[in-house]
């Protein structure tokens, strides 16, 4: 009995110890599962992160080589501009500009070709300009290749230069100039228009599109003169009223004027306002040409318009004028306007619309005496008594036509 219990408990010991020796057998296959497991684990993390700093790389390849590319295409592009630049072709007016500018360095070196008398001229063409390295050649600037002429024509006005360009580019481009434009709009023999008067042309009727924006002012064109100069009456509604002339007149012992145009009031009066540029501003005086101011007495009686030979006497050195009473009547078509005193002469008639207004024109039978005009009307005056001054100019023949028709509500627009 006490041998079996004995060998008993040996073999509970021995089961005991095969147990605890199976569970370390099995503890160290499961570390050495963790630690398979774990191994494995980290080896797929670093390749993993490989991976993802090689597609790091080749974004940051592709992106540095699309920058690359849009730096090396702007450079290109700054290159073709500047480029282009250096040839760069320019329009026909500021081609006009540059003959301008290239002939006032040629005269600058050359003021000994200047023009030294007021209202004379001198011109200068574009082959001297360009073959003294003053302007480019035409074909460089021209931008469909136009063949292309042009001069420039220098005046002398006051103590102004006036620079004048011309540019001939054939059927493309002709430099417009207001009396070209005027007219090739073509005359006419009856109605309202253009009549083309002893090598002079002049506006008649009632409605002839004659309106010309100039400085600020609206102006009426009388005529055309035979050097292709305009004669132009300003229709402003805000104007002065001015004595004829309020000198002590010994005929009839009072200070009602004397009528001689050469020493009136009104002479010093057109003098002043151009000298303080009080009708045309300084920057448009230089389009401004001297003319023959036709300053004939008349008599007071009626006188067939044909026969006023106003123009016998003349004064020229003036810049700002008055209309002459020849120029009123003539401006009516009416077939009975033949005297100077026809109440027909405001029929068919500008003038009728332009209001009252000093004449040049004096009287051969009083000494005191004037002639005005209202509404294409004439009449005499003292020549003390205030009346309207309505200023005329003559404006050079050169005259760039900015645009405009002539039309009341579209006048040819001129000047700066």
């Amino acid at each position: 009995m006490e041998e079996e219990k004995i060998e008993n408990e040996e073999t509970v010991e021995e089961e005991k110890k095969e147990n605890e020796e199976t569970d370390e057998s099995s503890d160290d296959l499961v570390f050495e599962d963790i630690d398979n497991e774990t191994f494995t684990y980290t080896v797929d993390n670093n390749n993993i992160g490989s991976s993802n700093k090689k597609s790091y790389d080749n974004k940051t390849s592709y992106i540095y080589i699309i920058i690359g590319a849009i730096f090396l295409i702007l450079i290109i592009v700054i290159l073709v501009v500047l480029a282009n630049g250096s040839t760069k072709k320019s329009s026909y007016n500021e081609i006009e500009n540059k003959l301008v500018n290239a002939s006032k360095n040629y005269y600058k070196e050359n003021e000994n070709l200047l023009p030294v008398n007021d209202g004379g001229k001198v011109s200068v063409d574009a082959e001297t300009l360009i073959s003294n390295n003053y302007l480019k050649p035409f074909s460089e600037m021209t931008k469909d290749d136009s063949s292309c002429e042009g001069y420039v024509e220098v005046y002398k006005s006051g103590d102004e230069y006036t620079y004048f360009p011309t540019l001939n580019c054939g059927e493309k481009y002709t430099t417009a100039k207001l009396v070209d434009n005027i007219i090739e709009n073509g005359t006419v023999n009856s109605g309202d228009g253009l009549y083309s008067v002893n090598n002079e042309y002049i506006y008649r009727g009632e409605f002839p599109n004659n309106y010309v924006s100039f400085d600020g002012k609206t102006w009426r064109i009388i005529k055309i003169n035979n050097d292709k100069s305009i004669k132009m009456i300003s229709i402003e509604k805000d104007v002065e009223r001015e004595v004829w002339d309020d000198r002590y007149n010994s005929s009839n012992n009072y200070y009602s004027g004397i009528n001689d145009f050469r020493v009136s009031r009104v002479l010093e009066y057109l003098n002043k306002a151009y000298d303080n540029n009080t009708i045309i501003s300084k920057k448009n005086k230089n389009l401004l040409v001297k003319e023959p101011w036709c300053i004939g007495k008349l008599s007071q009686a009626e006188a067939p318009i044909s026969n006023l030979n106003l123009c016998s006497d003349t004064y020229d050195d003036l810049y700002i004028g008055l209309v002459n009473v020849e120029e009123v009547l003539n401006a009516s078509i009416d077939k009975n306007c033949i005297n100077t005193y026809n109440g027909e002469c405001t029929n068919y008639n500008y003038f009728m619309y332009i209001g009252a207004t000093w004449t040049l024109n004096a009287s051969t039978d009083k000494t005191f005496k004037v002639f005005g005009t209202t509404s294409g009307t004439i009449s005499v005056r003292d020549a003390s008594n205030p009346n309207v001054i309505r200023p005329v100019i003559n404006i050079n023949s050169n005259t760039v036509l900015k645009k405009g028709t002539g039309t009341s509500s579209d006048p040819y627009i001129i000047g700066d």
